[in-house]
């Protein structure tokens, strides 16, 4: 990925004549404490102030440290992977590591990677204290090239190790269903490579190919090296295969497990400590941080990755310190190590002129240190430096360099060379033990029996496992066999009765036993039976859920909501047949949540999505988002009123998300509509918006276009527009598709359509025609009542009246025509209305 640039020579490394790069002094740390005194932070040598120099003679002797206990995801992790986890743990808030992506392999101030050559270096004297990389495969590559390359990575480790950093290592895996890369969300992907799945066996492939990297990975002593391994991160976006919109919590979590459990227990790799990083945005909220977590069993970083477009805003700031705040506090309370694997500046590192704050780095430094839980952040890590005409997240040169060099020089941050004896801390491992069900998933929908069963047991000294289902004659007992040789699991089968696949959900009991007394029992749940199925184009109907269980097996939650059935014969409103789906929020601590699901399909003969809305009166912003050929494109129904309307959003006017810039120029033809993948709904909050409020929509559907009006021929003065009012607002057609262009608009009429163009904001009908002063006024009103530049033209409307200042407006910017007089009380005709309502459409979007 990284083009080549032109090298800058770096300066070299603690030298007097590169005082402008190397900052001042750097205190002497103590990593961890009494207990860990062996694990300490070098003493700064040239280019920052000596520490106060050691009295003379021998030193007296120090006690000998007690061994720190550990409880680690692999009790059998290596010495110097457990003291790594001890080092990291214990920071507490003495300092932060500092991590830079891929910092030895591609930058902007070299061409080549030679082990050594680092853009933070370059600028800084110093190599950041965490290095990250990523599996060096692509998409299509053959078997023989991806095992050389796992190799390559085991030399980048080594490299990493060798100028005294600490490697991690995140993995951006193709979709093993499709082929293509982790982008694409097609194939069910997720749930084909679980155990038991269809291509479950092309993901062991793969992590075999990661052991390769991981067991060559040794020091000059032939030691493994200590590596963080971070897989399946950011999975509460929908962006990658392993997203939010693609499985259930629990579904996603056993991918997690399976993934340690083989690399561990199987492979018998155990120099790895396993990072979880679902996302960011998570406004402190530790049961929406910890949704999709595999168990303490399985993680010992627990990390956010959050990337800032704000300028280091007083409110990102804010949500940052929350966030982690939030992570420290966990991490004291489960042992683990809390991170900020992932963060930056949205994009990186601007032109001169172009960045928001030339502060950004060291203002970020402040939110991690500004409370006590936050900082006891271990690491924070930034994205990488590619070279070429890509955009780097730290700075070579430029109006950030001074930041960033400040950064470097501020006493809490701290890089390579500020670190000695990582590896060298005592500890003592902890047991452990887990259970869990891994087939079928705790939220997964069996549609028909019998369904294999794979349950997996470590720690416990078990001599029997089974499963227990509740059913209306009592109880069932599934008795699992135990693990054959180099096996994970405890197996067995379930042929589930006819009786119990009625689009039920199911709880389910895996209980561990020895000699007959239970060890461990762990619940579950399933939906029992096939999932009903929706004709081409139906992204829901809401029909087919008995329970929030069923539903969560569709729908994923992003961000904090609740969401509940609404149901007409409980006395709800819903949009058509028995069923809707409401969600409530609140944006207390989140500025944003939704749900998300995975529909594919063909959609390339349809012209527009409909979707019953009951509106909130909340003046937050709704989004309807379409992933389709791999781009986000939005639509945004009006949230305006309470009354419930029917939306009918033509694919021609939906644009791909602000946030993917580029994308900005797609559209959606038939040919990006044949391949949908996936849809969600999402609340923003807006600057005057509520804070909370509930939405309820129903029936969302892909609808062809309508047939052509017989009156309105192709050359009709007026026909795109004619057209765009019918799909988009309100079809005024009659049964014979007769659009009547010249007929006058009624007063009711007139209502109808501004209600259905912006629901809440049109006035009450009026009887009898609507006159052109009557659709001014209205079409002014939704543009926000703006101040004319003038007085009205027109010599039959006086300056005084009460529709002056909307005459004025609309025929100034030129959204009514008028040819000396304007004619007030004169009717508007459908394709006026039309025409008029089109321009002050296009008025408004800019």
């Amino acid at each position: 990925m990284n083009s080549q640039s032109s090298a800058r020579p770096a300066p070299q490394r603690r030298a007097a004549d590169a005082a402008q790069t190397v900052p001042l002094s750097r205190r002497s740390f103590a990593l961890l404490g009494a207990a860990s005194a062996a694990c300490t932070l070098a003493p700064i040598s040239a280019g920052r102030a000596a520490a106060s120099p050691a009295p003379a003679g021998p030193a007296p002797a120090d006690p000998a440290p007690a061994a720190s206990e550990v409880a680690l995801a692999d009790p059998g992790a290596t010495a110097r992977t457990r003291s790594l986890f001890a080092a990291l743990r214990d920071i507490d808030a003495q300092g932060v590591l500092f991590g830079h992506q891929e910092d030895l392999s591609s930058g902007e101030t070299f061409a080549d990677p030679d082990g050594t050559s680092s853009d933070v270096a370059a600028v800084t004297g110093d190599h950041p204290a965490v290095i990250g990389f990523d599996t060096l495969e692509v998409a299509g590559m053959s078997t023989a090239d991806r095992e050389a390359r796992a190799s390559v990575l085991a030399t980048r480790f080594h490299q990493a190790h060798d100028v005294g950093a600490i490697p991690t290592m995140s993995w951006h895996l193709e979709n093993l269903v499709t082929g293509d890369d982790f982008y694409d969300t097609s194939g069910d992907a997720l749930r084909a490579v679980l155990p038991g799945g269809s291509h479950h066996a092309d993901l062991v492939a793969a992590l075999d190919r990661l052991v390769i990297a991981f067991t060559e990975a040794v020091d000059a002593e032939g030691e493994p090296i200590p590596i963080i391994f971070r897989p399946w991160h950011e999975n509460d976006g929908s962006w990658f295969w392993w997203g939010a919109a693609s499985a259930t919590a629990g579904e996603y979590a056993e991918l997690f497990r399976f993934t340690v459990e083989h690399l561990r227990d199987v492979r018998g790799v155990h120099n790895l400590l396993y990072a979880f990083s679902p996302g960011g945005g998570y406004a402190g909220d530790a049961e929406r941080y910890l949704r999709t977590y595999p168990g303490d069993a399985f993680v010992d970083v627990i990390g956010i990755d959050t990337y800032d477009d704000s300028g280091a805003s007083a409110a990102y700031r804010g949500g940052l310190t929350r966030d982690l705040a939030m992570l420290g506090t966990i991490a004291q309370e489960r042992g683990k190590i809390s991170a900020l694997t992932e963060y930056g500046i949205s994009g990186g590192v601007r032109p001169d002129g172009q960045n928001a704050s030339t502060t950004w780095f060291t203002d970020i430094l402040g939110a991690v240190t500004a409370d006590p839980a936050a900082a006891r952040t271990a690491y924070m890590m930034t994205w990488a430096n590619y070279g070429g005409d890509s955009t780097p997240y730290t700075p070579v040169d430029g109006e950030l360099l001074p930041d960033f060099v400040a950064f470097h020089a501020d006493p809490v941050t701290r890089f390579a060379d500020d670190l000695t004896g990582v590896h060298d801390v005592a500890t003592t491992a902890l047991p452990a033990a887990a259970a869990h069900l891994a087939r079928p998933a705790d939220g997964s929908r069996v549609p028909t029996g019998p369904i294999e069963l794979l349950a997996s047991v470590t720690g416990h000294a078990a001599d029997a496992v089974r499963l227990t289902v509740p059913t209306p004659d009592g109880e069932t007992t599934l008795d699992l066999a135990a693990p054959k040789d180099g096996s994970l699991w405890w197996s067995g089968s379930w042929d589930v009765p006819d009786a119990l696949l009625d689009n039920s959900t199911r709880p389910l009991t895996l209980h561990v036993l020895e000699g007959g007394t239970e060890l461990a029992a762990v619940a579950s749940a399933v939906v029992l039976g096939p999932e009903p199925e929706l004709a081409p184009g139906v992204v829901d109907d809401f029909e087919g859920y008995g329970d929030l269980t069923a539903l969560g097996r569709s729908w994923s939650q992003r961000g904090a909501n609740t969401l509940a059935l609404v149901r007409a014969d409980e006395g709800g409103v819903v949009g058509e047949g028995d069923v809707a789906l409401r969600m409530s929020y609140s944006f207390e601590s989140q500025t944003y949540t939704g749900i998300s699901r995975t529909v594919e399909g063909d959609w390339s003969s349809f012209a527009a999505l409909e979707a019953w809305i009951a509106p909130d009166a909340s003046a937050n912003l709704l989004v309807l988002q379409l992933v389709a050929d791999g781009v986000a494109f939005e639509a945004y129904p009006s949230l305006a009123g309470e009354d419930p309307f029917l939306a009918r959003l033509p694919f021609a006017d939906w644009r791909p998300a602000p946030w993917d810039t580029a994308h900005a120029e797609r559209r959606l033809d038939a040919a990006t509509l044949a391949a949908v993948t996936q849809f969600s709904i999402f609340c923003n909050a807006a600057d005057h918006g509520a804070t909370s409020g509930a939405i309820t929509v129903d029936g969302l559907r892909a609808v062809p276009a309508l047939p052509d009006a017989v009156d309105v021929p192709p050359g009709h003065r007026d026909a795109e527009a004619i057209a765009w009012l019918r799909e988009s607002v309100l079809d005024l057609a009659d049964c014979g598709h007769r659009f009547h262009p010249r007929r006058a608009v009624t007063g009711a009429e007139l209502a109808e359509v501004l209600a259905a163009y912006a629901p809440g904001a049109a006035a009450s009908a009026v009887g009898g025609v609507a006159s052109r002063a009557s659709l001014a006024q209205a079409l002014w009103s939704l543009a926000g009542s703006p101040s004319p530049q003038a007085p009205p033209a027109s010599p039959d409307v006086s300056p005084s009246a009460p529709e002056a200042e909307a005459i004025a407006w609309v025929t100034e910017v030129g959204i009514i025509e008028a040819e000396g007089r304007f004619g007030p009380r004169v009717a508007v005709r459908r394709e006026e209305l039309a025409r008029w309502l089109r321009r002050t459409d296009l008025h408004l979007r800019g």
